[in-house]
């Protein structure tokens, strides 16, 4: 009898572990970092816990998947629960073998780092204090971060970390520079692009792109052509692999959405060049600010943000951008695998992007990554169901009644 019982919670508990979802909550202010097919995801602000969170999760993109369908989302979340709540923090991609995260941000007047090595363990770091960073982008080999950022409406403040002590350089600055500098691109050339000037400390003008060459430590002030973008703030910047940076969303100084959603702006030639892309009208549910974009392959993938009426957007979207000057809403991802001796992966603020040494790729069907997973769930969920079927059996025998157990939340928030 107990045998029959033990096989029926077998069966049950499987199917629950497989097919339970993780259910996403609206956030604005969060991070997110692109690595090893995975996009992960931390912290921001939530209509619940409006000073922060310490939320830590992942989307797996090794896999196709749909929108409307169920996502392959992984809660992390009980590893990190040493670090602060918090929101509007920086994250970026770093390391020689670029497998570390590293996070950035400001609580109260102090600041504070981690790094999330080996996708194992979150480790404190030393930091700036009194500093609002802005952006981060860890250069070619992994050796070192660019993180920017300012303390007050004077003074600003461009800094390095060394991955192998984790001290902190001051960057010099060759001519007198705009005290609030917009998102930073790394170009795969090792120059950081810093995709317009701050007016007021909030508004961006697109016309300026100022140019840092890790290379010689050299500045560069470049007046860009074509239609410029108009005024905004809270949008994100990505690069695709054939040197195009894609700006996405943004608000005027009304808060209203801006009427030129998506612009292009082309780093293959000189001056740098702006352009708009043909696109349809965005869903409705799209974000427009506070969101993060991330460059997956053709596909931009666009998380969380504001949308009208001031909600907080718990929604996924996504860009098809494989055809030049034609975009497209999307809700279908089917990854590409690219073959590469060494991949470089870079992470900054307004999303994470790929670069590879060449443009050879080779694109597997959908279910090799899939097979792999499905071997990873199947072997996780025989391990975890056998545990189940003992304590199911002591249940049957020594209970009589059921016991929920929720995962803890943050129970205070720091703002950063």
């Amino acid at each position: 009898m107990y045998f029959r019982y033990s096989i029926f919670f077998f069966v049950f508990f499987s199917q629950l572990i497989i097919i339970s979802p993780y259910t996403l909550v609206g956030r604005i202010g969060h991070t997110a970092s692109y690595m090893d097919n995975k996009i992960y995801f931390f912290g921001g602000m939530t209509k619940k816990y409006p000073a922060g969170t310490n939320d830590f999760f992942y989307l797996d993109v090794s896999i196709p998947f749909n929108l409307d369908s169920t996502l392959l989302i992984v809660d992390l979340s009980n590893d990190a629960r040493q670090i602060y709540p918090h929101y509007n923090g920086v994250s970026t991609i770093c390391g020689p073998n670029k497998d570390t995260i590293f996070l950035i941000c400001r609580v109260s007047k102090e600041s504070f780092s981690y790094r999330f090595i080996n996708n194992k363990e979150w480790v404190p770091g030393t930091v700036i204090s009194n500093v609002q960073w802005s952006s981060a982008v860890c250069n070619k080999n992994g050796s070192y971060i660019y993180i920017y950022g300012y303390p007050d409406n004077v003074n600003k403040y461009m800094m390095t970390i060394s991955i192998d002590t984790t001290h902190w350089n001051t960057v010099s600055y060759e001519f007198n520079i705009t005290n609030s500098l917009a998102p930073e691109i790394l170009l795969p050339d090792g120059r950081i692009a810093y995709i317009g000037e701050r007016i007021n400390g909030l508004w961006v003008n697109f016309r300026n792109i100022y140019i840092y060459d890790t290379n010689d430590g050299t500045w560069r002030n470049m007046s860009t052509s074509g239609i410029e973008p108009s005024l905004r703030a809270s949008h994100t910047a990505v690069l695709t692999q054939d040197g195009l940076i894609i700006i996405y969303g943004g608000i005027n100084k009304m808060g209203s959405p801006v009427p030129d959603q998506i612009s292009v702006l082309d780093t293959k030639v000189d001056p740098f060049t702006w352009s708009f892309p043909n696109i349809d009208p965005a869903p409705s549910s799209a974000p427009f600010s506070d969101h993060t974009a991330t460059l997956v392959g053709n596909y931009m993938i666009i998380a969380f943000g504001h949308t009208t009426d001031d909600v907080f957007s718990d929604q996924i979207h996504m860009i098809d951008v494989s055809e030049k000057n034609n975009y497209k809403w999307v809700k279908s991802f089917t990854p590409i695998i690219t073959k590469t001796a060494k991949s470089a992966i870079i992470g900054g603020t307004s999303g994470s992007i790929a670069t590879t040494p060449n443009n050879t790729k080779i694109a597997y069907p959908a279910k090799s990554p899939g097979a792999d997973h499905a071997a990873i769930i199947g072997g996780t969920t025989g391990g975890i169901a056998t545990v189940i079927i003992i304590i199911s059996v002591s249940y049957l025998l020594y209970c009589r009644k059921k016991t929920l157990i929720y995962a803890p939340q943050a129970k205070h928030a720091i703002n950063c």
